[in-house]
């Protein structure tokens, strides 16, 4: 996987120019600008991530925390977790499994249905996500601090394009 390694040597105008000829003929502005794109969003995560690491959280573990904390006894079945996190089961049941193990969750069985069983954030859970918020909020706050208003409504827009093309790429998949 890429974020494992420090990466510097990346493409300058010239050698996408020299590549892009050599196999199709497109604007090496649009490769450079996709190329930055990916690198910031790159180190924005190893960052974000990093702040989860600190509080012993992954994205998904924070996700499900979350999920449960809005949810109805702060309990859910994990097909539901599954589902709102859109992830297959069988991952879904390690993920619980290593928060069960962290003491982040618990499983109880149902009353209604023996066969059926539920995840509910323990009170480390709970306590762990009281003390990430305030930290969470203010990483965003300072990776998203430097943007003016007019710049935040621009990222919505251009957000939403390169969703579309995302989209347009997954129906057409192998196409391209």
């Amino acid at each position: 996987m890429l974020e494992k390694y420090q990466f510097v040597d990346r493409p300058n105008q010239a050698r996408i120019k020299a590549t892009s000829e050599e196999y199709h003929d497109i604007d090496e502005n649009l490769v450079l600008n996709f190329l930055d794109f990916q690198w910031t969003y790159r180190d924005m995560q190893k960052q974000y991530d990093t702040l989860f690491d600190s509080f012993g959280l992954t994205e998904s573990r924070f996700l499900i925390l979350m999920f449960l904390k809005r949810a109805n006894e702060h309990m859910l079945l994990p097909s539901q977790i599954s589902e709102k996190l859109g992830a297959s089961r069988p991952t879904v049941s390690k993920l619980l499994k290593a928060m069960e193990q962290k003491g982040l969750v618990e499983k109880q069985e149902s009353v209604k249905d023996g066969r059926s069983s539920y995840f509910k954030m323990t009170i480390m859970g709970g306590d762990t996500l009281k003390t990430f918020m305030p930290h969470n909020f203010e990483a965003v706050k300072i990776i998203f601090g430097q943007l003016s208003k007019a710049d935040h409504d621009s990222l919505k827009r251009l957000l939403a394009a390169i969703n579309m093309g995302t989209e347009t790429l997954r129906k057409e998949g192998t196409k391209c």
